[in-house]
């Protein structure tokens, strides 16, 4: 079988720009014609259910693999089929089987997957879907996670939502989603406690990932000095806690009565023990805003639209909490994050985080 001939068409292979020099196949079992395999490809972990060919046929054939290679931590059992896939699903495959989501992680690295880990810790926040278990395995004496199941709560992608009212109004929406975020921030400051570090560290690390950008998107070393600049205006001691990582409206569902948020993996590019490392709960906030801001641009310009989300996001959230110098560095941040990711592949949006990127400079 040829997984290297097939891997790079799926949705959560992320380094489709790479030629595929290496496949090693580190754990396997077989289903009949099909196999189940940690495959390393390049040196990253995947999860695979593949052909003889070596395509990937995993969302296909869940009731024969359920927990697969890995051992079940639950008291409550792998759901039953039958199973129906989510659509728009693209680091990993989720599924569901009743009133319950299984969730298969593709990428697979050393440690407890932080949707686990923190889902796992705060079942009773009104905001989020319960883990029920999870399956994982031991590589080189570490732990690796492989697949969870949680509470299925059925919704509206928020992001899709929010579109079908930029020309109405989102502010009742976004007030709900700044007190969904608030009341997760809290619950996982209760859970994993809260510690702080100086400005000048949460500054250095800005700063060098935006270096690392620049590897990526050469087009932002021009704005290298000034965002550097920013960053080092922070003064005292920056709270840090363990967040989200990923938040966008995106990784939320509207419900009758709430938002729920979802996907607490953090951002899928960033290595696994740097996403389980506390964080400001205002990455967060400044990623919400961000995508606010996508919303009110997507198919048009809704200035008002956006302006009026965006004060009705930070009153749910409440903004006695809020430094809005630290804010806007972290705004900053996502931008300049967007500007590379754009450049590098939907060029023709690349104006919507490049005109944030120039407001915080000024």
């Amino acid at each position: 079988m040829s997984i290297a001939e097939h891997i790079v068409n799926e949705r959560f292979y992320g380094a489709k720009s790479q030629t595929i020099t290496d496949v090693d196949i580190v754990l396997e079992k077989e289903y009949g014609e099909h196999t189940l395999v940690l495959a390393r490809v390049n040196d990253v972990l995947y999860q695979l259910f593949v052909d003889s060919e070596g395509r990937d046929r995993l969302a296909d054939h869940v009731d024969e693999i359920r927990e697969g290679l890995g051992v079940w931590h639950s008291e409550a059992p792998f759901p039953e089929g039958p199973y129906k896939p989510l659509r728009g699903e693209q680091s990993n495959t989720s599924l569901v089987a009743g009133d319950v989501m299984v969730k298969y992680f593709r990428k697979i690295e050393p440690g407890l997957n932080p949707d686990v880990e923190l889902l796992g810790r705060i079942p009773d926040c009104p905001h989020v879907a319960p883990v029920l278990g999870y399956a994982s395995t031991e590589l080189d004496g570490e732990e690796h996670t492989l697949v969870m199941t949680q509470q299925f709560i059925p919704g509206t992608d928020g992001w899709k939502h929010a579109l079908t009212t930029v020309t109405g109004s989102f502010a009742e929406d976004a007030r709900m989603l700044g007190e969904a975020t608030a009341s997760v921030h809290m619950a996982l400051a209760r859970e994993f406690g809260t510690s702080s570090v100086p400005a000048e560290t949460v500054a250095d690390g800005l700063t060098a990932r935006l270096d690392g950008l620049i590897k990526q998107a050469p087009e932002l070393a021009e704005y290298r000095e000034a965002a550097a600049a920013v960053y080092r205006e922070l003064r005292g001691e920056i709270d840090l806690q363990r967040i989200h990582g990923d938040l966008h409206l995106g990784q939320t569902l509207r419900t009758a009565d709430r938002y729920i948020l979802i996907d607490f993996e953090g951002e899928p590019a960033r290595p696994l023990a740097e996403r389980k490392l506390p964080d400001s709960p205002l990455r967060d906030v400044a990623g919400m805003l961000r995508s606010i801001d996508y919303a009110a641009h997507f198919d048009g310009t809704h200035e008002q639209w956006g302006a009026e989300a965006t004060i009705a996001f930070l009153e749910g959230y409440g903004t006695m909490e809020l430094d809005q110098q630290l804010l806007d560095v972290y705004i900053l941040d996502k931008a300049l994050y967007e500007v590379a990711y754009e450049i590098n592949n939907r060029p023709d949006w690349v104006h919507i985080p490049l005109a944030a990127v120039k407001q915080v400079l000024g």
